[in-house]
């Protein structure tokens, strides 16, 4: 797959960044979710093979590839098991290596806030990480009322700290729901690589765990974006904070969250 072109460094003055691929990995909570859809099913189908609902899993991913993995896969299976992986988000959260610090670096020298489809649950983790201290803002998709792919998320955050979305870069891990929504209000982008050193929580069956790493790759496949061709591209936040450092401008005064 050839790399898109990386976009000239725009002026940056301040900065969205998602949470899921950025400051904690997104995959522990599908597959906590997914290996409770498996348990609760099988309770109610003894018949249940797991090459049937790897399978099925499979055309659920790929069926949704522009949507986030969400309750559905069985009903209720699928309810009840995403209620479990709330209860269990603070435990299932794996923050990615340096992401808190980068962020503090980022924060140091222009205002910082999250943008992201998450439960409520996450702002608890960002909390509990330290991160939310070096955050002006935290618009949650479960809060706020509004879930990207709509700008609106984004739009909103930057209308409530007063932001200029020119000179604004959303941070995420995906051309549809975050480079897309930011380059249409006329802000910048910058994708980070999906990383991949993420653990399958405990108790995780090894062949859905298997399985669940093909259709992931198959999904980035399928995510591609003309987004992406207009976007910075980063390592991760870090390699982000990195490449800012010389053109920090002077900080200005934004009450963090507490």
């Amino acid at each position: 797959m050839t790399k898109p072109p990386t976009a000239s460094a725009p002026a940056i003055d301040t900065i969205a960044t998602d949470v899921g691929g950025v400051l904690y990995y997104d995959e522990p909570f599908e597959l906590a979710w997914l290996q409770g859809v498996l348990e609760r099913a099988g309770d109610a189908d003894p018949a249940l093979t797991i090459e049937r609902f790897t399978a099925q899993m499979r055309r659920f991913y790929l069926r949704r590839a522009s949507a986030t993995a969400s309750p559905g896969l069985y009903t209720p299976a699928g309810t009840h098991a995403w209620t479990d992986v709330r209860r269990r988000w603070a435990d299932l959260a794996q923050p990615v290596p340096g992401a808190v610090d980068a962020l503090a670096a980022l924060a140091q020298h222009r205002p910082v806030c999250v943008v992201a489809n998450q439960p409520p649950e996450c702002e608890e983790v960002l909390r509990a990480s330290g991160a939310a201290e070096h955050l002006a803002l935290i618009a949650l998709d479960t809060t706020v009322g509004i879930a990207k792919p709509d700008p609106g998320l984004l739009g909103w955050a930057i209308g409530q700290l007063g932001w200029n979305p020119a000179t604004t870069l959303m941070v995420g891990d995906r051309p549809d729901h975050d480079a897309a929504p930011a380059q249409s209000l006329g802000a910048h982008a910058a994708l980070v690589t999906p990383p991949t050193d993420w653990s399958a929580p405990p108790g995780t069956d090894p062949a859905l765990a298997t399985a669940y790493q093909e259709v992931r790759a198959e999904r980035l496949e399928v995510r591609r974006h003309p987004a992406a061709d207009h976007s910075l591209h980063t390592r991760d936040l870090a390699d982000l904070a990195d490449q800012l450092a010389d053109r920090a401008p002077a900080r200005r005064h934004t009450k963090a969250l507490r």
